[in-house]
């Protein structure tokens, strides 16, 4: 308990410093697991009030192995300019890269509220280069994300946003796929991350594509996806913004892995 008292103070550590690593343009993708089977949380960054309630290590519900993350978002978790119980990974979407991310998550019965829950959101990073910082606190532009996946009303939608200083040129890509409480669900997305049109994404919910083929007959969208060559970064959890959230939520997480194949973060 020492060690993982000391990590997660040092992950909260560092976070709150900023201090992220400034990624290369073509870096190798970065390959993670983080499937909770050491039953702890080193290798991620929490951005929650509580870990003793907000981060549980379970060993029921799971998708695969003997563990997974019961992640706890309740009406008072306001933590950095909104409500939000997150883990976030840093270094692996950087600038024109290639990568893929997986992950499995399970909605509790429990929940009642229908109001959105981004429950994956890839982050931009300041641009050091330029000058940006995360000082005074870490939100540099109050823009939504340029990705997020997000639970609205019990439907799964993947959400864009492609203007860094504005909160009102959201849009939905593809098609919100219905989501049933109690049921585990993987996710898989393939990015290439730019800050121009050649970037693309492409999702599939339980091994089926959900964005519809283009004229090339692939199931990608192609968009720009970064607001600056700093890249972005990855975070999972809850985070409801800045209005108070009506009740407690329960969302279940297992299996989260980051690398450069389909087969390799599949779960």
């Amino acid at each position: 308990m020492k060690i993982l008292g000391f990590s997660i103070a040092f992950c909260l550590l560092l976070y709150s410093c900023g201090k992220v690593p400034f990624p290369e343009p073509n870096e190798g993708v970065s390959h993670f697991i983080g499937d909770f089977e050491s039953a702890n949380l080193i290798g991620f960054y929490l951005l929650v009030n509580d870990t003793t309630l907000n981060t549980q290590i379970v060993t029921a519900p799971v998708r695969n192995g003997n563990f997974a993350l019961k992640n706890l978002l309740q009406p008072d978790d306001y933590l950095n300019n909104g409500y939000r119980t997150e883990l976030a990974v840093y270094n692996c979407a950087a600038y024109h890269t290639e990568v893929f991310y997986g992950f499995s998550f399970m909605a509790d019965t429990s929940n009642t509220t229908t109001e959105f829950n981004l429950i994956c959101q890839w982050q931009d990073l300041p641009n050091y280069v330029l000058g940006e910082n995360w000082e005074p606190n870490p939100n540099i532009r109050g823009a939504t994300p340029p990705l997020a996946l997000v639970l609205v009303d019990n439907f799964l939608q993947i959400k864009m946003n492609t203007h860094p200083a504005s909160n009102n040129h959201t849009f939905i890509v593809g098609t919100p796929q219905p989501i049933i409480k109690g049921n585990w669900y993987d996710v898989v997305a393939h990015i290439f991350w730019s800050d121009n049109n050649d970037g693309f994404i492409e999702v599939w919910l339980n091994n089926t594509p959900i964005i519809p083929k283009d004229d090339n007959n692939t199931n990608k969208f192609y968009s720009s996806n970064l607001f600056n060559p700093a890249g972005n970064y990855f975070k999972f959890g809850q985070y409801k913004g800045n209005e108070k959230p009506q009740s407690a939520s329960i969302i279940y997480f297992d299996e989260v892995k980051i690398g450069s194949s389909f087969e390799e973060v599949a779960p």
